[in-house]
C-alpha cells in the first residue's frame, strides 16, 4: 500500500510571464516502510519537492499549479491548517541539512526535543521519554546529554538530536534531506546505519535526499534521479546500480570513483544544471548529453516504463 503519492506535481515561483517552474510533472510513490533515495546534483529540485509533501514551501512566492500529493490516500494540496498540522510532524516528518543551523542554539537539546513532543504527544512530554528517544539514536549518558546545549555536541551527536526531535511524535514518513552532508565519512555510516536500523525497528518509511550515489546502495529500496525540475529516471536501487538507463544517470555513476580503477581525473559532467526559468527547449539534459540527437533540442520526451518497474525519460536510452 502506498503511504505517499505525488502525481504530476507542478509547483512555480512568480506569476505570469515571470513564472519559473522549479517542478515539473512530477510523480512518485512510497509504499509502506520502503526508503526511496531522490538523486541528481544541486539545484535540480529535490528539497522544493520534498518541502511540498508537507506544504512547507512558503506560498507566495511559490504556487502549486497541478497535481496531487496524496499522504493516506489524503490530498495534501486540498487541506485546511488544521489537517496540515497533523500531517507535519505527525504523519511526516523531517531531518534538514547542517543540523548546526537547524538547532536552536539558546534551548537545551531536551527542551527543543520535548517542545515536539507537547505537539503532537503532549502526554508523553516528560524527560523519561526524552531520555528514552535519546538512547534510541544512540545518544550516549542521555540522563546529562538532555541538559547540553548544541554547541556543547559534535556534528554528528547535533545530528542524531534532529533524527531524535523528528522520531519524538512517531512519524510514518521521515524525510532527510541530505542528512550526512556536513558530516565526515565515519559519522556519515553511522548515520545511514541509525536509519536503517530505525525504519526496521519503527516500521518507517523513508524518503531520502541526496546528491551522493555511494549512499544509495547502502539504504534505498527504488531510486529517483532529478535534473531540472523533473524525475528523468525511476528504478529500483540494485538495477539502476548495475545498469543506470538515463544518460544522466550514467553520468553521476562515472563521475563516482571505483575501487580498483586508478584514475588520474575523475570523469565531470560537462556544463551545469541551468538556471530556474532558463532551461533549455526540447530534452533538459541535451546540452550536456553524449547521445543527444538533433530532435532532443526541440522535443521534450516523456517518461516511459521501458523495463518492469524501470521509468526513464529518454527515447534513446538504449543507444
Amino acid at each position: 500500500m502506498s503511504l505517499l503519492e505525488i502525481k504530476n506535481l507542478q509547483l512555480e515561483f512568480g506569476t505570469g510571464r515571470d513564472a519559473m517552474r522549479a517542478v515539473d510533472d512530477v510523480s512518485f510513490t512510497i509504499a509502506e516502510g520502503e526508503t526511496l533515495c531522490l538523486v541528481g546534483e544541486s539545484g535540480c529540485g529535490k528539497s522544493v519537492t520534498a518541502l511540498s509533501i508537507a506544504r512547507l514551501v512558503p506560498t507566495p512566492p511559490a504556487r502549486y499549479v497541478g497535481g496531487e500529493i496524496l499522504v493516506n490516500r489524503k490530498d495534501v494540496l486540498r487541506m485546511g491548517k488544521s489537517d496540515l498540522r497533523q500531517i507535519r510532524g505527525g504523519v511526516v516528518s523531517y531531518i534538514f541539512q547542517e543540523p548546526s543551523a537547524s538547532l536552536n542554539p539558546v534551548f537545551r537539546v531536551g527542551n527543543q526535543i520535548k517542545e515536539s513532543l507537547k505537539l503532537h504527544r503532549p502526554q508523553f512530554a516528560t524527560d523519561d521519554e526524552v531520555i528514552r528517544l535519546l538512547k534510541l539514536v544512540g545518544i550516549p549518558a542521555p540522563e546529562s546529554r538532555l541538559r547540553d546545549y548544541p554547541h556543547q555536541m559534535s556534528g554528528g551527536m547535533q545530528q542524531r538530536i534532529m533524527i531524535a526531535m523528528a522520531l519524538a511524535s512517531e512519524p510514518k514518513l521521515l524525510v532527510a534531506d541530505e542528512p550526512t552532508t556536513a558530516l565526515d565519512v565515519t559519522i556519515q555510516a553511522q548515520i545511514l546505519e541509525l536509519l536503517r536500523d530505525l525504519k526496521a525497528r519503527l516500521r518507517m518509511s523513508i524518503l531520502l535526499i541526496t546528491h551522493n550515489l555511494g549512499i544509495v546502495g547502502d539504504i534505498a529500496d527504488r531510486v529517483a534521479v532529478m535534473y531540472a525540475g523533473q524525475i528523468v529516471e525511476l528504478s529500483p536501487a540494485r538495477a539502476l546500480l548495475q545498469r543506470p538507463l538515463h544518460p544522466y544517470t550514467q553520468a553521476l555513476m562515472n563521475s563516482v570513483p571505483k575501487l580498483g580503477h586508478e584514475l588520474e581525473r575523475l570523469q565531470a559532467i560537462p556544463g551545469s544544471v541551468p538556471n530556474l526559468g532558463q532551461f533549455p527547449s526540447g530534452c533538459r539534459f541535451h546540452p550536456r548529453c553524449p547521445k543527444a540527437q538533433a530532435e532532443c533540442s526541440v522535443k521534450a520526451p516523456e517518461l516511459v516504463e521501458v523495463e518492469p518497474g524501470r521509468w526513464v525519460r529518454c527515447p534513446y536510452w538504449a543507444k
